[in-house]
């Protein structure tokens, strides 16, 4: 994995000369301090670096790409790890990708979801591998499916795959979603999950609601954005009513430029409160 952030860098130093690639990237540090611990604790949340891009093809086909390698600044020797890595081909049609990807049906409340450390701790989110997924879109209705080899996804065991099908409507501040994904025989529940979301030029309001795939377990989450200048503030409230788990948020967010926001956030997960200072720079 280290000779893969190798080449991701050099080819980084090298990509003014690939005009359809672009490097992309974050790192996304706190420093905080929970109700239980005597001392401060440091975390890395989910920092990365990246290749995207496409390239035309013969009959109006386009082929697509994404390598992403997520990197731990608080491991000792910096562990690195596979996010989306996928290559793809895109036409009329839409798209079609193989590789390690997001699935669908966890991507389907992101338009919902607005703190800076949007850790899914109560929704299913789940990046696989072997997965092949197709993306369309048809006017403000886009539509997404993925099959899931065996045994790729939490649950997945023995000959069975994994399914994930979804919809959603986007058309102004307006936003909704649904999914489905279809759990292996014997690995429990199939999930489902609805987004709604209004987000206008400087608020917002999403909720989703979700029966977890396997156990079956009821989630509902209610979030809240608004923007004053430089200035954010975010408050999210969600609950898995089965488990009778209980997640809070409140974020207050500043702006120091183009891709860098500095926040504070308090957050009460499981009758365990922490507080944390981070900043999130993006390229």
């Amino acid at each position: 994995m280290k000779k893969l952030l190798a080449i991701a860098v050099a080819v980084a130093f090298t990509a003014p000369a690939m005009a359809d690639t672009t490097v992309y990237g974050k790192v996304h540090m706190s420093v905080g301090k929970t109700e239980s611990q005597s001392g401060l604790f440091v975390e890395s949340h989910s920092s990365r670096i990246g290749l995207k891009g496409s390239n035309a093809l013969d009959n109006g086909l386009t082929a697509t790409h994404q390598l992403e390698i997520g990197y731990n600044f608080t491991d000792e020797e910096g562990s690195l790890t596979a996010r989306n890595s996928w290559v793809g081909l895109k036409g009329g049609f839409g798209e079609v990708r193989v590789g390690r990807q997001t699935t669908p049906y966890s991507a389907i409340d992101d338009a919902a979801a607005y703190p800076q450390r949007n850790d899914h701790a109560l929704h299913t989110f789940q990046r696989v591998p072997n997965a092949l997924a197709y993306i369309g879109k048809f006017g403000p209705i886009g539509v997404a499916a993925a099959y899931v080899a065996a045994g790729e996804v939490e649950g997945g065991t023995g000959s069975d795959s994994v399914t994930n099908i979804t919809a959603n409507y986007k058309a102004g501040p307006i936003y909704a979603g649904v999914g489905f994904q279809g759990m292996p025989s014997g690995a429990g529940d199939d999930g489902t999950k609805i987004a709604l979301a209004y987000n206008s030029g400087n608020y917002g309001v999403g909720f989703v609601s979700e029966k977890l795939p396997g156990s079956g377990d009821k989630v509902n989450t209610l979030s809240g954005k608004y923007s004053m200048g430089k200035v954010s503030l975010v408050a999210q409230y969600g609950k898995n009513k089965d488990a009778d788990i209980e997640q809070k948020n409140i974020e207050i967010g500043y702006k120091l430029g183009k891709g860098t926001m500095a926040y504070y956030e308090w957050e009460d997960l499981a009758n365990e409160s922490s507080n944390r200072v981070g900043l999130v720079h993006k390229f």
